[in-house]
């Protein structure tokens, strides 16, 4: 029996274009560029409209797992189930592994044999693959494990793509790998990692791309309201009593309110500019719980046309 792949790559993907086949094909050849050979890719199919295996029957080192349209966490489940790698990297299929990712990962995961889970540094790019014109914040400096978890907490780090992470596969299989609610499921697991495990964090090299645009499912502002309050109702228990804990959930999930209220909006004028009135009253009656004041300004934009987050 052959031995098991050092890192097993696990690649959820719902494809309903020929544009978003044409991204996995690009993301799928960035893994097979790795100076690592010793590695398998895990592709779960979340259901795709679109064939996926048969585009993909070429690449002898690539498994497609098929299953019913269930959501990236699932998705992700039934990849590391699939898996059979010492370490587990969380690939988005749109986004780009670098060329020397899995070495540069597996390096410190040696060098740091306490931990078990490391975290490097990202570069972006636009929908195209252009690069961007800001700086993208390195992780933060290694130290006590406490404090990557209140960063995280707090939201003024993240862990962005998931494939600037290596989790060695005991530390996933004891977490229970990934759980719902279906769109903060990333930030959900990053927490229970970070309290469980310890973490080593590098500032260089870069080791992932990740691909910057609007549509993403995670500016669905109504969806990933419900789900960040239903995360961070489950860390509450974690930590009450804590000062400082208490002060990084609170400031975490006031930000995480800010950036999908401004989803919100939005969400309704791009609705509203699309003759989606049904879609645009929900997300009005949404706005108008939350954030009332940027209910108005919203809807004055969306009267002008004009699209884009109200301050405040």
């Amino acid at each position: 029996m052959p031995a098991p792949p050092l890192v097993s790559v696990v690649v959820p993907t719902y494809v309903r274009t020929a544009e978003q086949l044409h991204l996995l094909q690009e993301t799928l050849s960035t893994v097979a560029a790795q100076t690592c050979a010793d590695h398998e890719v895990i592709v779960v199919d979340d259901g795709s409209p679109r064939a996926v295996a048969s585009q993909l029957a070429g690449d002898s080192r690539c498994t497609v797992v098929r299953q019913q349209n269930a959501g990236v966490a699932v998705a992700r489940n039934s990849g590391i189930a699939a898996s059979s790698g010492q370490h587990l990297v969380f690939l988005d299929a749109d986004d780009h592994l670098l060329p020397t990712a899995l070495d540069t990962a597996l390096s410190h995961l040696v060098a740091h044999p306490d931990c078990s889970f490391v975290i490097g540094p990202r570069e972006e790019m636009t929908y195209e693959g252009q690069p961007v014109s800001w700086q993208v914040a390195p992780p933060p400096s290694a130290g006590d494990p406490w404090n990557l978890y209140l960063a995280l907490l707090r939201f003024d780090w993240y862990i962005i793509p998931p494939s600037a992470a290596m989790f060695r596969r005991e530390a996933v299989l004891g977490l229970g790998g990934f759980q719902d609610p279906w769109g903060a499921d990333d930030l959900d697991f990053y927490l229970r990692m970070a309290r469980t495990y310890r973490a080593w964090c590098y500032q260089s090299p870069a080791v992932t791309r990740y691909r910057r645009y609007s549509a993403s499912s995670s500016r669905d502002g109504e969806r990933m309201l419900r789900s960040v309050r239903a995360v961070y109702a489950r860390e509450w228990p974690h930590v009450r009593g804590s000062k400082e804990a208490e002060h990084a959930f609170d400031s975490g999930l006031r930000r995480l309110t800010e950036i999908f209220t401004d989803c919100l909006v939005e969400n309704l004028q791009d609705r509203a500019r699309a003759a989606n009135w049904r879609g645009a009253v929900r997300s009005a009656v949404t706005l108008a719980r939350e954030r009332p004041h940027k209910l108005l300004a919203a809807l004055a934009g969306a009267a002008r046309g004009v699209v884009g987050p109200v301050p405040g």
